[in-house]
């Protein structure tokens, strides 16, 4: 199974993946957030050298899921998520933590963090998984 998780902050999106580390060992956290060393991820700065980076760590990602792990994928914009989608022959889950308007992506489920705490959004992911 591979989860991508995208809105909200970079530190909300990291609590959810880790309460989801913590009670899942056969799950992997690839955080797209690690290619830019610092700044937000904007559409006119994402070229290609962004692009290629985010192919070549879900091939990393595709060789981990070889050995039997899931994987979920933290996204720091929704304009790098059709790329990570057309990485994997898989399909892929996606859960946006804010307003659906956040980008023309659609989503498989959207989540508002004003309403849904860490736990509700944790707890949703959990039934997911299972």
């Amino acid at each position: 199974m591979i989860l991508l998780l995208s809105g909200a902050s970079e530190t909300a999106r990291a609590l959810v993946v880790d309460k989801v580390l913590d009670m899942h060992k056969d799950w992997r956290h690839l955080a797209l957030e690690d290619l830019q060393e610092e700044g937000d991820w904007v559409e006119e700065e994402i070229g290609m050298e962004e692009i290629f980076g985010v192919m070549i760590a879900c091939d990393c990602a595709k060789d981990v899921q070889k050995e039997g792990c899931h994987i979920i994928i933290s996204c720091p914009s929704v304009f790098l998520i059709e790329t990570v989608r057309s990485s994997f022959d898989d399909a892929i889950i996606t859960v946006h933590m804010g307003a659906n308007g956040d980008g023309e992506e659609t989503f498989t489920h959207v989540l508002n963090p004003k309403v849904n705490s860490l736990n509700d959004t944790h707890g949703f992911l959990e039934k997911l998984i299972a």
